[in-house]
Protein backbone atom coordinates (compact mmCIF):
# COMPACT_ATOMS: atom_id res chain seq x y z
CA UNK A 1 0.00 0.00 0.00
CA UNK A 2 1.54 3.37 -0.99
CA UNK A 3 2.19 5.88 1.76
CA UNK A 4 0.41 9.24 1.77
CA UNK A 5 2.56 12.36 1.95
CA UNK A 6 2.37 15.99 0.88
CA UNK A 7 4.82 18.32 -0.81
CA UNK A 8 4.98 20.87 1.98
CA UNK A 9 3.34 24.26 1.63
CA UNK A 10 0.04 24.88 3.42
CA UNK A 11 -2.37 27.83 3.63
CA UNK A 12 -1.63 30.42 6.25
CA UNK A 13 -4.25 30.96 8.96
CA UNK A 14 -6.65 33.84 8.41
CA UNK A 15 -5.01 37.20 9.12
CA UNK A 16 -1.43 35.87 8.90
CA UNK A 17 0.91 36.96 6.09
CA UNK A 18 4.31 35.75 4.99
CA UNK A 19 5.72 39.05 6.19
CA UNK A 20 4.37 38.28 9.66
CA UNK A 21 5.95 34.84 9.49
CA UNK A 22 9.39 36.24 8.68
CA UNK A 23 9.13 38.75 11.51
CA UNK A 24 7.95 36.13 14.02
CA UNK A 25 9.93 33.08 12.89
CA UNK A 26 11.48 32.43 16.30
CA UNK A 27 8.43 33.23 18.43
CA UNK A 28 6.25 30.88 20.46
CA UNK A 29 3.24 32.03 18.45
CA UNK A 30 4.74 30.87 15.17
CA UNK A 31 5.95 27.64 16.75
CA UNK A 32 2.39 26.80 17.83
CA UNK A 33 1.05 27.75 14.39
CA UNK A 34 3.43 25.26 12.77
CA UNK A 35 2.57 22.54 15.26
CA UNK A 36 -1.19 22.98 14.77
CA UNK A 37 -0.88 22.80 11.00
CA UNK A 38 1.30 19.69 11.16
CA UNK A 39 -1.23 17.90 13.37
CA UNK A 40 -3.96 18.82 10.90
CA UNK A 41 -2.00 17.18 8.08
CA UNK A 42 -1.17 14.15 10.22
CA UNK A 43 -4.87 13.40 10.60
CA UNK A 44 -4.92 12.14 6.99
CA UNK A 45 -1.30 11.62 5.90
CA UNK A 46 1.16 8.85 6.76
CA UNK A 47 4.27 11.00 6.28
CA UNK A 48 3.28 14.67 6.54
CA UNK A 49 5.77 17.36 5.58
CA UNK A 50 6.54 20.15 8.00
CA UNK A 51 4.18 23.05 7.09
CA UNK A 52 6.14 25.16 4.62
CA UNK A 53 4.72 28.61 5.26
CA UNK A 54 7.78 30.47 3.95
CA UNK A 55 9.07 31.04 0.42
CA UNK A 56 10.75 27.78 -0.65
CA UNK A 57 13.82 29.52 -2.06
CA UNK A 58 14.33 32.30 0.47
CA UNK A 59 14.08 30.03 3.49
CA UNK A 60 17.20 28.18 2.30
CA UNK A 61 19.17 30.64 0.18
CA UNK A 62 19.12 33.43 2.77
CA UNK A 63 20.89 31.47 5.51
CA UNK A 64 23.21 29.92 2.89
CA UNK A 65 24.21 33.41 1.71
CA UNK A 66 24.60 34.86 5.21
CA UNK A 67 28.35 35.58 5.61
CA UNK A 68 28.13 34.82 9.32
CA UNK A 69 26.88 31.29 8.58
CA UNK A 70 29.28 30.37 5.75
CA UNK A 71 32.34 28.15 5.51
CA UNK A 72 32.77 29.36 1.91
CA UNK A 73 30.57 31.35 -0.49
CA UNK A 74 27.27 29.47 -0.86
CA UNK A 75 28.43 26.79 1.57
CA UNK A 76 26.62 26.96 4.89
CA UNK A 77 28.32 25.71 8.02
CA UNK A 78 26.63 22.56 9.27
CA UNK A 79 25.58 24.00 12.63
CA UNK A 80 23.50 26.66 10.89
CA UNK A 81 21.78 24.34 8.39
CA UNK A 82 18.66 24.04 10.50
CA UNK A 83 14.96 24.27 9.58
CA UNK A 84 13.12 25.97 12.47
CA UNK A 85 9.77 24.44 11.50
CA UNK A 86 11.21 20.94 11.84
CA UNK A 87 12.66 21.81 15.24
CA UNK A 88 9.21 22.95 16.38
CA UNK A 89 7.56 19.74 15.21
CA UNK A 90 10.16 17.60 16.97
CA UNK A 91 9.07 19.02 20.30
CA UNK A 92 5.79 17.12 19.87
CA UNK A 93 7.39 13.64 19.55
CA UNK A 94 5.41 12.82 16.41
CA UNK A 95 5.67 9.45 14.67
CA UNK A 96 6.65 10.31 11.11
CA UNK A 97 7.88 13.43 9.29
CA UNK A 98 8.78 14.32 5.71
CA UNK A 99 11.29 17.13 5.13
CA UNK A 100 11.19 19.18 1.93
CA UNK A 101 14.43 20.96 1.03
CA UNK A 102 14.71 23.18 -2.03
CA UNK A 103 17.13 21.47 -4.41
CA UNK A 104 20.54 22.71 -5.49
CA UNK A 105 19.55 23.29 -9.12
CA UNK A 106 16.51 25.32 -8.10
CA UNK A 107 18.52 27.48 -5.70
CA UNK A 108 21.23 27.98 -8.30
CA UNK A 109 18.78 28.89 -11.06
CA UNK A 110 17.00 31.46 -8.89
CA UNK A 111 20.34 33.07 -8.07
CA UNK A 112 22.25 32.85 -11.36
CA UNK A 113 20.02 31.61 -14.18
CA UNK A 114 20.85 28.73 -16.47
CA UNK A 115 24.60 29.23 -17.03
CA UNK A 116 26.18 26.83 -14.56
CA UNK A 117 29.37 27.53 -12.62
CA UNK A 118 30.10 24.17 -11.11
CA UNK A 119 32.03 25.35 -8.05
CA UNK A 120 29.07 27.41 -6.85
CA UNK A 121 26.58 24.67 -7.75
CA UNK A 122 28.53 22.05 -5.82
CA UNK A 123 28.71 24.32 -2.76
CA UNK A 124 24.95 24.69 -2.95
CA UNK A 125 24.62 20.92 -3.30
CA UNK A 126 26.69 20.40 -0.16
CA UNK A 127 24.63 23.06 1.63
CA UNK A 128 21.32 21.33 0.93
CA UNK A 129 22.81 18.03 2.06
CA UNK A 130 23.86 19.68 5.31
CA UNK A 131 20.24 20.67 5.91
CA UNK A 132 19.28 17.07 5.15
CA UNK A 133 21.93 15.60 7.46
CA UNK A 134 20.74 17.75 10.35
CA UNK A 135 17.14 16.72 9.65
CA UNK A 136 17.81 12.97 9.73
CA UNK A 137 19.31 13.26 13.20
CA UNK A 138 15.67 12.95 14.24
CA UNK A 139 14.64 9.29 14.08
CA UNK A 140 11.08 10.11 13.01
CA UNK A 141 12.24 11.81 9.80
CA UNK A 142 11.32 9.09 7.31
CA UNK A 143 11.75 10.97 4.04
CA UNK A 144 13.86 13.80 2.63
CA UNK A 145 12.57 15.42 -0.56
CA UNK A 146 14.64 17.72 -2.76
CA UNK A 147 12.33 20.08 -4.64
CA UNK A 148 13.46 20.76 -8.23
CA UNK A 149 10.47 22.37 -9.98
CA UNK A 150 12.41 24.20 -12.70
CA UNK A 151 14.11 21.09 -14.11
CA UNK A 152 12.26 20.11 -17.27
CA UNK A 153 10.29 23.38 -17.36
CA UNK A 154 12.69 26.28 -17.93
CA UNK A 155 14.52 25.91 -21.27
CA UNK A 156 17.81 27.48 -20.16
CA UNK A 157 18.41 25.02 -17.31
CA UNK A 158 19.77 21.89 -18.98
CA UNK A 159 22.33 20.12 -16.78
CA UNK A 160 23.90 16.96 -18.14
CA UNK A 161 23.14 13.61 -16.54
CA UNK A 162 26.65 13.39 -15.08
CA UNK A 163 26.20 16.73 -13.31
CA UNK A 164 22.84 15.66 -11.87
CA UNK A 165 24.53 12.54 -10.54
CA UNK A 166 27.36 14.57 -8.97
CA UNK A 167 24.92 16.94 -7.27
CA UNK A 168 22.86 14.04 -5.95
CA UNK A 169 25.51 11.49 -5.07
CA UNK A 170 25.17 11.03 -1.30
CA UNK A 171 23.16 8.43 0.58
CA UNK A 172 21.21 9.57 3.61
CA UNK A 173 19.80 6.38 5.11
CA UNK A 174 16.15 7.41 4.76
CA UNK A 175 13.82 7.60 1.77
CA UNK A 176 15.07 10.33 -0.57
CA UNK A 177 12.72 11.85 -3.14
CA UNK A 178 13.15 14.37 -5.87
CA UNK A 179 10.04 16.40 -6.68
CA UNK A 180 9.75 17.23 -10.37
CA UNK A 181 6.90 19.13 -11.99
CA UNK A 182 7.47 17.46 -15.35
CA UNK A 183 8.84 13.99 -16.21
CA UNK A 184 11.25 15.32 -18.87
CA UNK A 185 14.36 14.99 -16.68
CA UNK A 186 13.50 11.88 -14.69
CA UNK A 187 15.98 9.63 -16.52
CA UNK A 188 18.86 11.88 -15.45
CA UNK A 189 18.17 10.89 -11.83
CA UNK A 190 18.20 7.14 -12.39
CA UNK A 191 21.96 6.94 -11.82
CA UNK A 192 21.92 9.28 -8.82
CA UNK A 193 21.46 8.57 -5.11
CA UNK A 194 17.83 9.74 -5.38
CA UNK A 195 15.70 6.71 -4.54
CA UNK A 196 12.20 7.94 -5.35
CA UNK A 197 11.24 9.94 -8.44
CA UNK A 198 8.28 12.23 -7.75
CA UNK A 199 6.09 13.34 -10.65
CA UNK A 200 3.04 15.62 -10.76
CA UNK A 201 0.36 13.88 -12.80
CA UNK A 202 -3.04 14.54 -11.21
CA UNK A 203 -3.89 17.41 -13.53
CA UNK A 204 -2.82 15.31 -16.52
CA UNK A 205 -2.61 11.60 -15.78
CA UNK A 206 -1.13 11.03 -19.24
CA UNK A 207 2.18 12.31 -17.90
CA UNK A 208 2.86 8.92 -16.37
CA UNK A 209 3.15 7.47 -19.88
CA UNK A 210 6.54 9.23 -20.11
CA UNK A 211 7.89 6.97 -17.35
CA UNK A 212 9.36 3.59 -18.28
CA UNK A 213 8.44 1.09 -15.56
CA UNK A 214 11.06 -1.46 -16.62
CA UNK A 215 13.83 1.12 -16.65
CA UNK A 216 12.80 2.46 -13.24
CA UNK A 217 12.64 -1.06 -11.81
CA UNK A 218 16.01 -2.06 -13.27
CA UNK A 219 17.73 0.86 -11.53
CA UNK A 220 16.12 0.04 -8.19
CA UNK A 221 14.14 3.28 -8.02
CA UNK A 222 10.60 3.85 -6.74
CA UNK A 223 7.98 6.46 -7.57
CA UNK A 224 6.00 9.19 -5.87
CA UNK A 225 2.90 9.93 -7.96
CA UNK A 226 0.75 13.05 -7.63
CA UNK A 227 -2.88 11.86 -7.64
CA UNK A 228 -4.74 14.92 -6.28
CA UNK A 229 -4.80 18.26 -8.07
CA UNK A 230 -3.44 21.34 -6.31
CA UNK A 231 -4.08 23.89 -9.10
CA UNK A 232 -6.81 25.38 -6.96
CA UNK A 233 -7.12 28.49 -9.16
CA UNK A 234 -8.23 26.30 -12.06
CA UNK A 235 -10.50 24.15 -9.92
CA UNK A 236 -12.36 27.14 -8.48
CA UNK A 237 -12.49 28.90 -11.87
CA UNK A 238 -14.07 25.81 -13.40
CA UNK A 239 -16.56 25.63 -10.55
CA UNK A 240 -17.39 29.33 -10.76
CA UNK A 241 -17.94 29.17 -14.51
CA UNK A 242 -20.12 26.08 -14.25
CA UNK A 243 -22.32 27.35 -11.42
CA UNK A 244 -22.19 31.14 -11.84
CA UNK A 245 -20.81 31.76 -8.34
CA UNK A 246 -17.65 33.17 -6.69
CA UNK A 247 -16.24 30.37 -4.58
CA UNK A 248 -13.18 32.47 -3.69
CA UNK A 249 -15.35 34.52 -1.36
CA UNK A 250 -17.15 31.58 0.24
CA UNK A 251 -15.30 28.79 2.03
CA UNK A 252 -18.25 26.40 1.80
CA UNK A 253 -18.43 26.87 -1.97
CA UNK A 254 -14.68 26.32 -2.24
CA UNK A 255 -15.09 23.01 -0.42
CA UNK A 256 -17.89 22.09 -2.82
CA UNK A 257 -15.58 22.86 -5.73
CA UNK A 258 -13.01 20.43 -4.34
CA UNK A 259 -15.71 17.85 -3.72
CA UNK A 260 -16.95 18.17 -7.29
CA UNK A 261 -13.65 18.23 -9.19
CA UNK A 262 -11.42 16.27 -6.76
CA UNK A 263 -13.86 13.76 -5.34
CA UNK A 264 -12.85 10.52 -3.64
CA UNK A 265 -13.89 8.63 -6.78
CA UNK A 266 -11.82 10.87 -9.08
CA UNK A 267 -8.67 10.53 -6.98
CA UNK A 268 -9.19 6.78 -6.57
CA UNK A 269 -9.41 6.41 -10.34
CA UNK A 270 -6.01 8.09 -10.73
CA UNK A 271 -4.57 5.76 -8.11
CA UNK A 272 -5.98 2.81 -10.04
CA UNK A 273 -4.52 3.97 -13.36
CA UNK A 274 -1.10 4.61 -11.82
CA UNK A 275 -1.11 1.31 -9.95
CA UNK A 276 -2.01 -0.70 -13.05
CA UNK A 277 1.03 0.76 -14.82
CA UNK A 278 3.59 0.74 -12.00
CA UNK A 279 2.34 -1.61 -9.27
CA UNK A 280 4.76 -1.91 -6.35
CA UNK A 281 7.09 0.69 -7.87
CA UNK A 282 4.82 3.32 -6.31
CA UNK A 283 5.95 3.99 -2.74
CA UNK A 284 4.25 7.35 -2.12
CA UNK A 285 1.17 9.13 -3.43
CA UNK A 286 -0.21 12.53 -2.54
CA UNK A 287 -1.17 15.96 -3.82
CA UNK A 288 0.60 17.15 -6.96
CA UNK A 289 2.29 20.12 -5.34
CA UNK A 290 2.01 22.42 -2.33
CA UNK A 291 -1.28 23.84 -1.09
CA UNK A 292 -0.32 27.36 -0.02
CA UNK A 293 -2.68 28.96 -2.56
CA UNK A 294 -5.79 27.19 -1.25
CA UNK A 295 -8.37 29.64 0.12
CA UNK A 296 -8.05 28.30 3.66
CA UNK A 297 -6.61 25.53 5.76
CA UNK A 298 -10.06 23.97 5.91
CA UNK A 299 -10.28 23.67 2.13
CA UNK A 300 -6.79 22.16 1.97
CA UNK A 301 -7.85 19.64 4.58
CA UNK A 302 -10.83 18.69 2.42
CA UNK A 303 -8.45 17.66 -0.36
CA UNK A 304 -6.35 15.63 2.08
CA UNK A 305 -9.46 13.96 3.48
CA UNK A 306 -10.59 12.95 -0.01
CA UNK A 307 -7.08 11.69 -0.76
CA UNK A 308 -7.09 9.48 2.34
CA UNK A 309 -10.53 8.10 1.57
CA UNK A 310 -9.50 7.41 -2.03
CA UNK A 311 -6.39 5.48 -0.97
CA UNK A 312 -8.39 3.49 1.57
CA UNK A 313 -11.14 2.83 -0.99
CA UNK A 314 -8.61 1.61 -3.55
CA UNK A 315 -6.90 -0.74 -1.09
CA UNK A 316 -10.06 -2.41 0.22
Amino acid sequence: MPLLDDIGSFPLPYGITREWVEENLMTREYEEMVQRAFLMKAKFLDVPNYPQFRDMVKMFIEPIKNPEFQDEPYLISGRYAVIPELEYIEKMKVESVRVCITGAFELYYREFGGVIYEDILMNLAESVYRFAKNAIKFENVKCISFDEPSLGIVPDLQPEKELVERVYSKKLGVDVQVHLHEPVFYEKFLGSSIEIIGIESARNIEKISALDAEEISSTGKKLRIGVARTDIDCIISQFNEKHGVDAWKNEELAELAIEEFESVKTIAERIRISSEKFGDLIKYIGPDCGMLSFPSQKTAMKLLENLRKARDLWTT
